[in-house]
């Protein structure tokens, strides 16, 4: 049987550079979901995918795609962690479904500054996947502020189907290592 973990959160929380280490540590390939995301938003024009909608909608969008993509890994023995824009309740059906516990976490900063959440982006320019970087700073107040909200509502459906959520407001080195460290043993676990 296959480990499938899965790691989704706000906008610009750190799931990439958690995934990064997490390949390292554990040998554990990782999937981003924005590749897939924007592949069958240029490739497949009739899907329609508004990449621009709020992280729930677009989620909700994309799981067709992505339980398959899980399903096909669990069933042919593929170990994976699966990073990006995927909610509780997906996780939760999906594990019900295959009858298989996937370890899931999820990361948000529901009780940052936005101004200070809007400079600790601005002082990553440059970092793969920086796509931020080409936004006003109108623009980013809205990102940041939608990613307030969104992490809200991961901790909540968190505590509703029993997963892990990781609130990175204040020490994004900690919150890291919290995260890292849940992966590390629930890998070690199966």
């Amino acid at each position: 049987m296959s480990t499938i973990m899965m790691l989704g959160g706000a906008s610009r929380t750190g799931k990439s550079l958690i995934s990064r280490e997490l390949l390292s540590r554990l040998a554990l390939p990782y999937l981003s979901i924005d590749p897939i995301k924007m592949a069958l938003s240029k490739a497949v024009p009739s899907y329609e995918l508004n990449t621009d909608e709020s992280s729930i909608v677009v989620s909700e969008q994309l799981w067709p795609f992505i339980s398959a993509l899980a399903r096909n890994m669990v069933e042919t023995g593929v170990h994976y962690l699966i990073e990006g824009e995927i909610l509780p309740w997906q996780v939760a059906q999906l594990s019900e479904q295959l009858e298989v516990r996937i370890p899931a976490c999820f990361v948000g900063y529901e009780n940052t500054v936005i101004e200070q959440k809007m400079a600790d982006i601005k002082s990553c320019s440059g970092m793969p996947n920086d796509w931020t970087a080409e936004l006003t700073d109108a623009q980013l107040f809205d990102l940041v502020s939608e990613g307030v909200e969104f992490s809200r509502y991961l901790r909540s459906q968190c505590a509703q189907y029993g997963l892990y959520y990781q609130d990175f407001s204040t020490d994004f080195t900690a919150a890291k290592s919290a995260v890292i460290h849940y992966f590390e043993s629930t890998f070690k676990d199966h």
